[in-house]
């Protein structure tokens, strides 16, 4: 696995068109890549109990890393939204999870794989004099590498734990993160049509079968990646 440096997370505005434009089934697949910027992340339970199994949606930060005609896979990194809101508040650990693809271009179904990731986690002092220890152990990440869908969807097996409580989950990302929700006076109100709206800037691609996540207003993948809606 590569050693990463420092980095900001930067979300370039208008880089969706060049990624989502439409694409011929026939040409050859992109390299394995992953959306830059913030995902939404829908969670499911698979076992667990507690505060630690209450996960249902959230923004998680991702980009890649690789060296220009190398031939090495890339590396890919996470960054979960819980993590990064405490960043500087634990140097002990890092706020990133990151693991190397198998290959630099996807599988024959269309696949890159990253079998397991590091651990990313935070240890943070509550108000009260306690510590909110928080871990995530992502693995089995597979990320879509179709030219349809250009590392847009992906699908994961999580292990999350908060302090002595463990569960894990399917996560399943979409890029770009954007909230389901419009300003109507002066108070936000859910709204899941915003999914498919059409953006200036950052649009969900409109092939995507999304819903509104109840908990978090976060317009969410519906399905199991990949996840198209049916063309008449």
């Amino acid at each position: 696995m590569k050693t990463l440096s420092a980095f900001r997370w930067i979300l370039p505005l208008g880089c969706v068109a060049a990624l989502l434009s439409s694409c011929n089934a026939d040409q050859p697949l992109p390299q394995c890549t992953i959306g830059r910027g913030e995902h939404a992340v829908r969670y499911t339970l698979v076992r667990g109990t507690g505060p630690c199994a209450a996960k249902t949606a959230e923004k998680l930060g991702a980009q890649i890393f690789r060296t220009p005609g190398s031939g090495i896979p890339p590396t890919l990194v996470f960054r979960p939204g819980p993590l990064a809101a405490n960043e500087g508040k634990d140097t002990a650990n890092s706020v990133n999870t990151e693991g190397d693809f198998t290959t630099e271009y996807p599988s024959e179904d269309e696949l890159c794989l990253v079998p397991s990731m590091s651990e990313a986690r935070q240890r943070v002092a509550q108000t009260d004099g306690s510590t909110r220890d928080i871990r995530y152990e992502f693995s089995n990440v597979r990320v879509q590498g179709s030219s349809a869908i250009p590392g847009t969807q992906w699908i994961a097996d999580l292990t999350y734990t908060e302090n002595d409580c463990t569960a894990q989950y399917v996560a399943v990302g979409m890029f770009p993160a954007l909230k389901c929700e419009r300003t109507v006076g002066n108070t936000l109100e859910r709204d899941p049509a915003i999914c498919q709206q059409p953006r200036p800037s950052l649009s969900i691609d409109p092939a995507f079968p999304t819903t509104c996540d109840e908990t978090t207003n976060l317009c969410v993948l519906r399905d199991d990646p990949p996840s198209l809606i049916s063309q008449p």
